[in-house]
């Protein structure tokens, strides 16, 4: 890879404590551990978004409690105090009009689409945006008060937010007005502060219906566009975006090397030293001021280093990082892990034997950490899928591989990451290979059918 010139400024590493995972799990000596061993690989900036998805109004409740909404506001402000003893910046992410469980009525309720979705309440109805600004007054007065400043707020249109009534209608910009909004109060609270645009799921329609209003009503305010990088593309399609505002990407870590089933937690530890090393230098040949690093947990730690190491320019090749993580984590035969995690990168295409071979070989005399153990539970994933493709119907030995495959899985969720109770896309079942189906219906057990299923961007 060619030397960059200079490293990347902004090296964001988004956090979201929510739905089982790391973040949500973790408590503050751990959260601080791994926060540093980011900053070591070269993040700069911390976010989160405090998603209220299953909460009630934790501002306005009317007992002493500690039920999930509390639980779930102090683990986020507990992440960002870490954060911000480390000397992190901070960020926060919003979506503007999704709101807390008990204040969604038939009267303020949100027309939703497929891409609209989560307790949304229209700004279009009366009442609706003053009700969503008090929420982040109340937010903003809460940060201010544990001593914690925000530098930067970044705004998301989709996923959990929109609408699609005629009123709101084009969304894109009703949502733009809406966050400048949010953005303009958090200013009162905390100065001058970067107010940043996330593009996940955006159109190009929508990219230039915003900019045609933000060079007209909000001329210079927005300072940057984390352009989306849909599964399996390394490089931003670009689009009009608002006038001097930088080019960012919404960088997915998350993932492997390949789009499909192998996202998230659910085939062991993600692993992409070549779609990342393609990105960061896409983003240095654009002259990009930075990225938005979408992680979930543990499971994506490898690619936070390759990711954070490029872009910080300490290193200049994805193998020099693998490299370097190995003799940090692994303590044995830095070449020899780069090559295997090479390998083990696009799921659906592992040589197991080889991988074996080599594994077993990398593993004599290791530092024994759940670094280590997630690549090991991968490649036993891995085994156990290619025993159960070898086999067309459901043989004993068929049937032994499929559950060393679950097995090994729920290993990874509480041995290994000792994660929460899983929802959403982190569901144990999500994602699972095609022949999970069925298997689990010869168990008779009634699989929960959820969106999540069909929604191949989430």
């Amino acid at each position: 890879m060619t030397q960059l010139a200079a490293p990347l400024a902004t090296r964001e590493l988004y956090c979201p404590s929510h739905f089982g995972n790391t973040y949500e799990a973790t408590l503050p000596g751990e959260m601080t551990d791994l926060l540093a061993e980011a900053k070591f690989w070269g993040f700069n900036r911390f976010s989160d978004w405090f998603d209220t998805i299953d909460l009630y109004n934790v501002y306005e409740k009317k007992h002493k409690l500690f039920n999930m909404p509390e639980a779930i506001w102090a683990r986020k402000f507990s992440n960002f105090k870490c954060a911000d003893k480390l000397g992190f910046e901070l960020g926060l992410v919003v979506s503007p009009n999704h709101v807390f469980s008990n204040q969604v009525t038939p009267e303020n309720e949100a027309e939703k689409t497929g891409k609209f979705f989560g307790q949304l309440v229209c700004p279009s109805k009366p009442g609706a945006t003053e009700l969503i600004l008090n929420n982040y007054r109340k937010l903003f007065q809460d940060f201010k008060e544990r001593g914690l400043r925000l530098g930067s707020i970044g705004g998301g249109a989709y996923d959990y937010g929109g609408c699609a009534c005629e009123k709101c209608s084009p969304w894109i910009v009703t949502f733009g007005k809406l966050f400048k909004q949010i953005a303009e109060l958090a200013e009162e609270f905390f100065g001058s502060i970067s107010v940043e645009l996330w593009g996940w799921w955006w159109t190009d329609e929508d990219h230039q219906e915003f900019t045609k209003w933000a060079d007209a009503e909000a001329p210079d305010y927005f300072k940057a566009m984390s352009f989306h990088l849909p599964y399996g593309v390394t490089d931003y399609q670009v689009c009009p975006i608002p006038r001097n505002c930088a080019e960012k990407a919404f960088v997915h870590i998350a993932y492997g090397e390949k789009s499909g089933h192998d996202a998230y937690c659910h085939f062991g530890a993600n692993i992409a030293p070549v779609r990342l090393e393609k990105t960061v230098k896409y983003l240095v040949s654009r002259g990009a001021a930075g990225f938005l690093a979408y992680s979930e947990g543990d499971h994506d730690d490898i690619n936070k280093a390759i990711l954070a190491g490029l872009a910080s320019k300490q290193y200049s090749s994805a193998d020099e990082v693998l490299h370097a993580y190995a003799k940090r984590y692994f303590g044995t035969n830095p070449a020899g892990w780069s090559e295997l995690l090479h390998y083990l990168g696009d799921f659906e295409t592992i040589e197991t034997v080889k991988c074996r071979r080599l594994f077993d070989k990398l593993s004599r005399g290791v530092i024994n950490s759940w670094r280590f153990q997630q690549i090991e539970e991968r490649l036993k994933m891995a085994e156990a899928h290619r025993a159960v493709l070898a086999e067309t119907d459901w043989t004993q030995k068929r049937l032994a591989a499929a559950r060393a495959f679950i097995a090994s899985k729920e290993r990874l969720y509480r041995n290994v990451w000792r994660l929460g109770l899983q929802r959403h896309a982190f569901r144990f079942e999500t994602y699972m290979p095609d022949w999970y189906d069925s298997f689990i219906k010869m168990s008779g057990e009634k699989k929960f059918e959820s969106s999540i299923d069909v929604n191949a961007q989430a």
